[in-house]
């Protein structure tokens, strides 16, 4: 509560310091906002990352495209969306393309952590210069990896490790893009 301040005091660093790439995944606080309360951090993000249900309740619609959701978000004002989808999947779109990435095979033992752990890892990668289809091969490992075990950090890889489950991915174990 009370936190416009906050917000606005984040629009204005941004603002101020071009080079900073603001990262936002809204809590459940921001998710209850209107959008337009949130307007101003949302024109200022690099990479917006969110699951399909909160795109929902963020864009206040009953919208299942993932493309189409992606498409609302960006004119919201992110330069890049990425959407996950749990078990089934995450989407990606830079605005001018969008893509489906398949998770990297496994068996869970437990979900605490996977979103975080997809968001994170794809934001180090771009912010290391992947390209945005690079970065959606890196999110699903860590992901993957963190379901291993109970609780959201234990599981998570190196840069070492994820380059390994890279190197040993499946064939099919690529970002698709969507029509």
């Amino acid at each position: 509560q009370n936190t416009e301040n906050y917000h606005k005091e984040i629009t204005d660093y941004v603002i101020a310091h071009p080079e900073v790439k603001l990262v936002f995944q809204p809590g459940t606080f921001q998710m209850n906002l209107a959008p337009e309360i949130l307007t101003p951090i949302y024109q200022h993000t690099y990479a917006f990352f969110c699951n399909m249900e909160e795109a929902q309740k963020i864009l206040q619609t009953k919208e299942k495209n993932p493309k189409i959701l992606m498409q609302l978000i960006h004119q919201l004002g992110p330069k890049l969306v990425f959407v996950s989808d749990g078990i089934k999947g995450a989407y990606a779109s830079d605005g001018l393309e969008s893509w489906f990435m398949p998770i990297y095979p496994h068996a869970p033992y437990e979900r605490t952590g996977a979103g975080d752990a997809f968001s994170s890892t794809i934001s180090v990668a771009l912010l290391m210069g992947k390209t945005v289809k690079e970065a959606l091969l890196w999110g699903p490992i860590n992901s993957m990896s963190v379901v291993q075990f109970v609780g959201a950090q234990k599981g998570l890889l190196t840069l070492d490790r994820v380059e390994h489950h890279l190197a040993e991915a499946p064939v099919d174990y690529t970002p698709k893009l969507l029509l």
